[in-house]
């Protein structure tokens, strides 16, 4: 088989780190394939100057080629046309060009899926109409330019393939921990970290719909409302990325952009675990606490309910009374605590490994080249 993978448009978050542990199990499994891997800049600094054996090629686009729409589909179809390969897989799309090959295309966008997200509530006008745009101009292109989707959730995938009535093929294959979760000789310590007061993780990338703008009102509803005092949100973000009062910075610590290495190091020193994002299709923070036995705050939407199912305590998602009511609930109720911890543990084996997505991929990719064969 002569694979192309397309990560020529991953650029920040998730993504990135999907591509790296996909690349990384192909070699692993010492295949005879060969794979032409296209890469953004940003792809190629995932996995640095690590080797992999002959059977891989690597394509690396220059920032130019990143900033131009234009110039990126021009490389990739020069590659394509060049390697005449049985089957592209793009990452996560979507792609903007035809191509003469079959194509599997990733979905992960969120709102696409969910324009009925209390996010929306939230932005102007203007930005309301620039995401309708997008979501015309994305849809489009994830309907013309596949010959099949995978969805990270079946939540996903039903409400997409049902409402655009896409008939192509479509699959979910669902994401996982990232590896570094399940080799503890591999973590690092995050130091500085008072335990002497009560702990609240927010793992968060500095994106809008994260509702990080929720927290001031939920630190003073839990200070003056439930009289707690001797707490701390411990939030992946600098103090200038947020510009939050300064009545409320005393019970946060801005501990900026963490090192995968030194994520479990956090979960660790943490007691509650907060996520109370507006939109997304799936997100692995979910699963990092139920692997480090820490109980879930989160905001109560589909894709929360369908990744979570029972093992989390599900608030308003737009009602900062609502998370802090829950946090003073979970602080007061080892029973409850437990009970989420434990849900969490079972509800984790419905996710497999790194390894068994990569296997779920190749299997896609084997049945989309067999029917385009017939």
């Amino acid at each position: 088989m002569i694979l192309i993978i397309d990560n020529s448009n991953l650029f920040a978050g998730g993504g990135l780190q999907v591509a790296a542990s996909f690349l990384r199990d192909l070699k692993n499994m010492n295949l005879t394939d060969d794979f032409h891997v296209i890469q953004s800049v940003n792809c190629a600094g995932m996995i640095g100057k690590e080797v992999f054996p002959n059977n891989f090629t690597f394509y690396n686009l220059e920032k130019s080629e990143e900033k131009s729409k234009a110039k990126r589909i021009k490389s990739v179809k020069k590659v394509e046309d060049t390697v005449k390969p049985d089957c592209i897989f793009t990452l996560f799309g979507p792609s903007y060009h035809k191509s003469k090959f079959p194509k599997l295309v990733g979905f992960a966008i969120p709102f696409i899926i969910y324009p009925e997200s209390p996010f929306f509530k939230k932005i102007s006008f203007k930005e309301k109409l620039y995401y309708k745009l997008l979501t015309v101009i994305k849809t489009y292109s994830f309907k013309k330019y596949s010959d099949g989707l995978i969805f990270e959730t079946e939540n996903a995938r039903k409400i997409f393939t049902e409402r655009e009535h896409f008939e192509k093929d479509s699959f979910t294959v669902g994401n996982t921990l990232n590896e570094i979760f399940l080799k503890p000789d591999q973590w690092a310590d995050f130091e500085n970290i008072s335990l002497s007061s009560l702990n609240i993780l927010f793992l968060t990338a500095n994106y809008p719909h994260k509702n990080m703008m929720i927290l001031p009102e939920v630190i003073r509803i839990l200070k003056d409302k439930f009289g707690l005092k001797d707490f701390k949100f411990l939030i992946t973000l600098n103090k200038e990325d947020l510009n939050f009062p300064e009545l409320c910075n005393g019970n946060i610590e801005y501990l900026g952009k963490v090192g995968l290495e030194k994520i479990p190091s956090l979960y660790k020193q943490s007691d509650i675990v907060f996520i109370p994002t507006l939109l997304e299709v799936f997100s692995a923070t979910y699963l990092e606490a139920m692997l480090m036995k820490k109980p879930v705050i989160a905001s109560d939407l589909g894709f929360s309910r369908d990744i979570c199912r029972d093992s989390a305590y599900f608030c308003e998602p737009i009602n900062p009374e609502s998370y802090a009511a829950g946090i003073f609930k979970l602080i007061n109720d080892e029973s409850l605590r437990n009970d989420l911890v434990n849900k969490g543990i079972e509800n984790l084996k419905r996710f497999g490994t790194s390894m068994d997505r990569t296997n779920s991929y190749l299997n896609i990719i084997k049945k989309l080249i067999k029917d385009h064969e017939n």
